[in-house]
C-alpha cells in the first residue's frame, strides 16, 4: 500500500484507539448503543476488542461469569445470555 504524505497536517491530531477502548464508560455507551439497535455483533466485536487491551480475567471474576464462558459468548456462534450481558454492562459502569 502505498504512503500518502500530507502537505499541511495542522489540525489533525493523533488519535490513540486502545485509550478509548480502555475507558469503560465510553465502551458501556456503545454497548447500549448496540443493544438499543439490536446490533449483537457489534456488541461482540467491541467487547472483544475492549477485552484486548484490558484484563480479560479481572472482568471474568468481577462479574461472576468463568473465563471460558466469556470468551465462548464473543465467539462469532455464541448467543450470550441477557443474564450475562447484564453482569457485563454493570461491571464496566460500577
Amino acid at each position: 500500500m502505498a504512503v500518502i504524505n500530507l502537505k499541511n497536517r495542522k489540525g489533525l491530531a493523533e488519535f490513540n484507539p486502545d485509550a478509548r477502548l480502555q475507558n469503560r464508560k465510553v465502551v458501556a455507551r456503545a454497548l447500549w448503543e448496540c443493544l438499543v439497535e439490536n446490533d449483537i455483533e457489534a456488541f461482540k466485536e467491541i467487547l472483544r476488542s475492549h477485552l484486548e487491551v484490558t484484563n480479560k480475567d479481572e472482568l471474568a471474576g468481577k462479574a461472576g461469569i468463568p473465563r471460558r464462558t466469556l470468551f465462548r459468548m464473543l465467539s462469532p456462534e455464541g448467543n450470550p445470555t441477557l443474564e450475562n450481558l447484564g453482569k457485563i454492562i454493570h461491571q464496566l459502569c460500577a
